[in-house]
């Protein structure tokens, strides 16, 4: 990744001397903002708090499920068919449960990816405003994170998307 953002300021900074303009690039590490920025410890905090609640709940769930196993396997010669079958219905139940919890908390679109939006949304954007301010109040035609490389601000004179479809149409 990092090569492909040096490669791309190169490119870019060899296309402007040619064009005789002088281009003010800029870069950011994104990872030292996230490890030193208050706003992103505050969040990390709470975020990390809510994960370790839900852990404990669902590891407090495996344990029922686990000792309600442990019941049946050692009452097994003892209980009458029906009330074996009771609990095996109320361990399947419990398990069944189980992974519910763990998809609703921690699944592709569980609550832990909700809350993480909720609560870095807000600091993101504040990031992003100041690069832009900087980028805007300094003059700078493009700012890129360090570690990511990708482009966190352009001027907008530099965007080409409206004649790559210009073209493409043409093209039909």
């Amino acid at each position: 990744m990092r090569r492909n953002m040096i490669i791309t300021a190169v490119a870019i900074g060899i296309a402007a001397m040619s064009a005789s303009a002088q281009l003010k690039l800029g870069y950011v590490n994104g990872q030292v903002i996230i490890t030193k920025y208050e706003g992103y410890k505050e969040a990390s905090e709470k975020l990390e708090k809510l994960q370790a609640k839900w852990e404990q709940e669902g590891s407090q769930r495996q344990n029922d499920i686990r000792a309600l196993s442990a019941q049946i396997d050692k009452q097994s010669l003892l209980l009458s068919a029906e009330r074996k079958k009771e609990l095996e219905d109320s361990l399947k139940e419990k398990t069944i449960q189980y992974e519910q919890y763990v998809q609703d908390k921690f699944g592709q679109k569980g609550e832990i990816y909700t809350k993480r939006e909720e609560l870095l949304k807000p600091v993101n954007d504040k990031v992003f405003l100041i690069i832009q301010k900087i980028a805007k109040d300094e003059n700078y035609d493009f700012i890129f994170d360090q570690q990511g490389g990708g482009v966190l601000y352009a001027m907008g004179k530099y965007d080409l998307t409206d004649r790559v479809l210009m073209l493409l149409n043409k093209e039909k």
